[in-house]
């Protein structure tokens, strides 16, 4: 192997980390569902524990 193969194999091997820590991540986020917020009372595409995103974000919710 000359040097190209060995950065070539680098960067694979770094992209594919990359790709798996984003993936594990990903897999963390809340399933969401549309209705209405439990804390503004309008209409959301994405509750998460029945608040909207501008709610958790105000109030501080995961």
């Amino acid at each position: 192997m000359d040097e190209t193969d060995y950065a070539n194999d680098l960067a694979m091997r770094t992209t594919e980390l990359a790709i798996r820590e984003q993936r594990e991540k990903a897999a963390q986020i809340p399933a969401g569902k549309p209705g209405e917020c439990d804390f503004c009372g309008k209409w959301s595409g994405r509750l998460v524990d029945g608040a909207c995103a501008p709610c958790r974000d105000r109030y501080h919710l995961k």
